[in-house]
């Protein structure tokens, strides 16, 4: 830890003495979690959350403001029973191929001065703690005006939150910069200019846990919900979306304000909490929340990687003879998927789609989100790319967390399924446990990534830093479609050394690993680096984070069968000396050490690396390294 274990007056003050009484709380499996609710002699509610004992998240907000309220003057009606739960499921795209997680949950009613009934759901495990509202009972579409949870982190707490964008034709889109913050930071001026609040999910380092605050089992139930810009006081609160938000030629309500007919239940609150920032990335909290799987047969769905023209070929030409070169490339180098961008109308389908069977390459194929909100047009288009053979399709520049946006993201996903298609989002909002719940979402984009070397002249500084706080924040939420490994020179220098990029397609974790350059650049690296790019999957066996440092550095060890594959990122202007602990991983592994040659920028190199349990290393400023570990094959002697 950072901190030391400081516990101040204030804080003890309003653990020991406030006049809130506490009506219920819940304690994880391993009863390392609490969430603590209480009312205030006006009838409000609150919560506490305390990992080993210690408050970590002091008195914050609960209710939500509308007709009825439920904002004050509750009263407890009943404290059900707890109930122990046991999340088994599967991913496809994410941190682990198989989750096995206990959890304990309960349910508070309360009823407010009108008699009405609001159920509060709890949930603690080993992993973290979470809150959702719900209307059990049966009535009329109601409306809520103003949510008012929140969390109220100590002041000594450090963060690294990405700010939420102005709207605009491509935002908002949670592509931003990390900032490092204290509780009470206003959002910077960033990207798309003015910003108006804070993006999900928010990572906060305390003197007693690390935690991740965002949502999970976002459907057409809510709207998108965002941290507001005031934090006075330590308290990040609920936000709804502006009304300017918009999916460009999609006529949307005035209204942002999420609604639904009774019942009615609500997204999770997440708070993900850890003893190391390694903890947050290999969490899974956010799909143990998620509703099971709507599909029954998932034998069709593959992640894997894919060879993808547009960000070497940006400008075009989007023919077919382009897309045809990519998908050799893709079946050459054993990657199972070859994405068709923008423009692939140009270009002959069919001759495309023959290409495709014959490589054994599944197509994806690119459209925009405008044609997705409406039933009609949005069966009409996917049943377009099924006719074409379409294993996945990209579906880009949503640009909005309205309620409508959220309610054709989960549709577009139920009946892509129905057609055995994947889907990859764009230009979009965060995932929300969707992954779990809808197995053919792959990858989604809510990141910035390798394309900001094109539009924005702050990227090469700053992408190493992102580059090692992404694995903590984003990709905790879910898959995300950085497109790694891009080298050619773009409008902006690269500064991050091609072994940095090399690392970041592993150290990322995407359904579908999209390698943003033209194959043929990859043709220089050493034969062992290639070797990397043909073997490493997108779905991993195991994962274990041997180092992680936020915007510092970061390293991980992934397994694909026998084979380990440990990737470190250096996110900083300076040499990091490396030193890690290799006997868990076999001592008789066989090491290759994938690193800086010459032009670090462009060029590798292997060296062989003998067994040992401990390993030494320097990362050059802004590098990277792949050591890929491989245990030899039995003797016949």
């Amino acid at each position: 830890m950072l901190f030391p274990r400081i516990r101040t007056l204030l804080l003890l003050a309003a653990t020991c003495t406030s006049p809130a009484a506490e009506v219920a709380s819940l304690v994880s499996p391993d009863g390392t979690n609490r969430i603590a609710v209480h009312l205030d002699e006006n009838g409000a509610p609150a919560y506490r959350v305390f990992r080993k004992d210690r408050q970590v998240i002091g008195d914050s907000p609960l209710g939500l403001r509308g007709d009825p309220d439920f904002s004050r003057g509750l009263k407890l009606e009943s404290a059900g029973e707890m109930e122990i739960r046991q999340e088994r499921y599967e991913l496809f795209a994410g941190i682990r191929p198989r989750v096995d997680q206990p959890h304990h949950r309960r349910s508070l009613v309360f009823r407010n001065g009108s008699g009405e009934r609001i159920t509060l759901d709890l949930n603690a495990g080993n992993e973290g703690v979470a809150f959702r509202y719900r209307f059990s009972e049966h009535g009329a579409e109601r409306t809520i005006d103003e949510e008012l949870s929140g969390f109220r982190l100590p002041p000594e707490a450090k963060g690294w939150i990405s700010p939420y964008n102005s709207s605009s034709d491509s935002s908002p889109a949670y592509e931003d910069y990390y900032f490092a913050v204290k509780p009470g930071d206003p959002p910077p001026p960033s990207r798309g200019g003015p910003t108006r609040g804070w993006y999900f999910p928010a990572l906060f380092q305390t003197p007693d846990a690390w935690m991740l605050l965002t949502e999970s089992g976002t459907d057409a139930n809510y709207c998108g919900c965002h941290l507001a810009a005031d934090s006075t006081g330590g308290l990040y609160r609920i936000a709804f979306p502006f009304p300017d938000e918009s999916t460009r030629g999609v006529k949307h309500p005035e209204n942002v304000k999420p609604r639904h007919t009774l019942p009615w239940t609500m997204p999770w609150r997440v708070i993900v909490l850890g003893d190391t920032a390694g903890d947050i990335l290999l969490s899974t909290l956010v799909t143990d929340l998620a509703p099971p799987s709507e599909i029954a047969d998932t034998t069709w769905i593959a992640p894997g990687r894919a060879s993808w023209a547009w960000w070497a070929y940006p400008d075009g030409p989007a023919d077919t003879a382009l897309f045809a070169r990519f998908i050799d490339a893709a079946a050459e180098r054993g990657w199972e998927h070859s994405l068709l961008d923008a423009g692939w109308w140009k270009a002959d389908t069919r001759e495309l789609a023959d290409l495709g069977t014959r490589k054994k390459t599944a197509l994806h194929f690119w459209s925009h989100a405008n044609d997705f909100y409406d039933t009609h047009r949005r069966s009409r288009k996917l049943d377009g790319f099924a006719r074409m053979g379409a294993a996945g399709v990209k579906i880009d520049f949503w640009c909005s967390d309205r309620q409508e946006t959220m309610t054709a993201m989960t549709e577009t996903l139920r009946e892509a399924a129905k057609r055995r298609i994947m889907v990859n989002f764009h230009g979009c909002t965060l995932p929300r446990g969707w992954h779990r719940t809808w197995p053919n979402l792959m990858t989604v984009e809510a990141v910035l990534g390798a394309e900001s070397y094109m539009f924005d002249q702050r990227f090469p500084e700053k992408a190493a830093e992102l580059n090692t706080i992404l694995p903590f924040t984003r990709n905790v939420a879910g898959p995300m479609d950085y497109t790694p490994l891009g080298l050619a020179e773009k409008r902006y220098r690269r500064l991050t050394t091609a072994a940095h990029e090399l690392a970041a397609s592993i150290v990322f974790t995407s359904g579908i690993v999209h390698y943003a350059d033209d194959p043929e650049t990859y043709t220089a690296f050493p034969a062992e680096a290639r070797a990397i790019l043909r073997d490493a999957p997108a779905r991993w066996d195991e994962t274990r984070c041997l180092i992680g440092e936020p915007g510092r550095v970061v390293v991980l060890a992934r397994r694909s069968g026998s084979d380990w594959f440990i990737a470190g990122l250096n996110g900083t202007s300076a040499e990091i000396p490396v030193t890690l602990d290799l006997s868990p991983f076999g001592k008789s592994a066989l090491g290759t050490l994938v690193h800086e040659s010459g032009d670090m920028r462009m060029e590798l190199a292997a060296t062989p690396s003998e067994p040992s349990a401990t390993w030494r290393h320097t990362l050059p400023a802004r590098g990277g390294f792949v050591l890929r570990l491989v245990e030899p094959p039995l003797s016949n002697d």
